[in-house]
C-alpha cells in the first residue's frame, strides 16, 4: 500500500466517501464509529467500523490522518439475523393475538347462543316430569330424571363458559382496592351457602392492591365457595390472610376440607377438570380455571398445597405496584 491511494480500499459504490472524510479531518473533526464497506486484499467486500483522527505537528497544524478500521461483518450478519428473528417473532405474536381474539369471540358467541337452548331443554324436561309423573312407570321417571340432571349440568357449563369468556371481553382499568371490602362482598354473595353449611369464615387484616375489583371479588368468591363445598362432613372453617413477599402480596385461603391428592394439584386449574364424581360434589370444573385466569390477568400466579383429609391452602400472588 505504500505510495498508493487509500481509495483502492474503497468499495465500488463509495468512491466519494474518502474525500468527504478527509474534508472533515482537515477541519479538525474526529470521525468515530463510521460504518461503511472496504475491499480486502483478495477483493472481497467487508463491513467495517471506521474511526479517523487528525494528526497534528508541533505547531498544531493538521498534517495527516490516523485511521482504525474494525471488521464488523459477522456482527452485522448477527444483527441482521436477530432483526429477522424479531420480525418473525412479531409476526407470530400478531398471529397468535389474532387467533386468541377470534377464539375468545367464538367461545363468547357460542356459549351465549347455547344459553337459551340449554334453558329450554331443562325447562321442558322439568315440565314433562311434573305433568306426566303419575302416568309414567319408575323406569321412565328415572330416565326423565337423568335428562333433567343432564340439561341442568349443560346449563351450568354453558353459564360457566360464558363467564370465562367474559374475562377477556370485559376488562376494567386497574385501581387501588381494599381487599377486606372485596372479601366482605364475596361473603355477602355466598351468604346462603354459608348459612346452610354453618361455615365459619374469618380473615386477617388485608392489604390495598391495584386491581380490577370485580375480578378479585370473583376470585375470592370461587375460592371460598370451593372451600365450603369440599368440606366433607365437617363444619367448614375458612381463613384468609396475606403477607408481603419481596415484590408480591401472597394471599392464602385455608380450609379444613377433604384435601386434594398430589397428582391432581395442577389439573384442577384446567377447564372442565373435575376430581370427584358429579353425584359426590356437583359443579362444572370451571371455577378454578376462572381463578387462574383472573390471577394471570393481574400478573400473578396461583397454586395449592394440600393433603387428603387434612384440608387445603390455596395461594395466589399479586404484584405490589410502585408506591404501594
Amino acid at each position: 500500500m505504500i505510495g498508493r491511494s487509500i481509495a483502492v480500499l474503497t468499495a465500488p459504490d463509495q468512491s466519494e466517501e474518502i474525500a468527504g472524510i478527509l474534508m472533515r479531518i482537515k477541519e479538525g473533526e474526529r470521525v468515530e464509529h463510521y460504518e461503511t464497506k472496504r475491499r480486502r486484499k483478495d477483493g472481497s467486500i467487508i463491513d467495517i467500523s471506521l474511526t479517523v483522527s487528525p494528526i497534528k505537528d508541533e505547531n498544531d497544524r493538521i498534517v495527516g490522518a490516523s485511521a482504525i478500521g474494525r471488521d464488523v461483518t459477522q456482527a452485522k450478519r448477527d444483527e441482521e439475523a436477530l432483526q429477522g428473528a424479531l420480525q418473525d417473532l412479531r409476526h407470530l405474536t400478531d398471529e397468535l393475538a389474532r387467533s386468541n381474539s377470534e377464539l375468545q369471540r367464538f367461545a363468547y358467541v357460542t356459549s351465549h347462543d347455547l344459553e337459551e337452548p340449554a334453558r329450554t331443554v331443562a325447562s321442558f324436561c322439568e315440565l314433562l316430569e311434573h305433568r306426566y309423573r303419575g302416568e309414567l312407570d319408575e323406569k321412565a321417571r328415572e330416565w326423565i330424571g337423568y335428562a333433567v340432571a343432564g340439561a341442568q349440568r349443560m346449563r351450568a357449563m354453558v353459564a360457566g363458559l360464558l363467564e370465562y369468556s367474559r374475562l377477556e371481553s370485559h376488562t376494567k382499568p386497574f385501581a387501588p382496592v381494599d381487599c377486606a371490602g372485596l372479601v366482605a362482598e364475596a361473603l355477602a354473595n355466598l351468604h346462603f351457602s354459608i348459612d346452610e353449611s354453618l361455615a365459619e369464615v374469618t380473615f386477617d387484616s388485608l392489604p390495598v392492591v391495584t386491581a380490577d375489583a370485580s375480578r378479585l371479588v370473583q376470585l375470592f368468591q370461587n375460592l371460598i365457595g370451593n372451600a365450603i363445598k369440599y368440606s366433607g362432613r365437617t363444619t367448614p372453617r375458612v381463613h384468609i390472610s396475606a403477607e408481603r413477599r419481596d415484590d408480591d402480596w401472597v394471599f392464602s385461603v385455608r380450609d379444613n376440607g377433604i384435601g386434594i391428592e398430589p397428582r391432581h394439584r395442577e389439573q384442577i386449574f384446567d377447564m372442565f377438570q373435575r376430581v370427584h364424581a358429579q353425584n359426590q360434589y356437583p359443579g362444572t370444573g370451571i371455577g378454578l380455571a376462572i381463578c387462574k385466569r383472573v390471577v394471570e390477568q393481574h400478573r400473578g400466579r396461583i397454586w395449592v398445597e394440600s393433603e387428603p383429609g387434612r384440608g387445603s391452602v390455596f395461594y395466589f400472588s399479586l404484584p405490589i405496584q410502585p408506591g404501594a
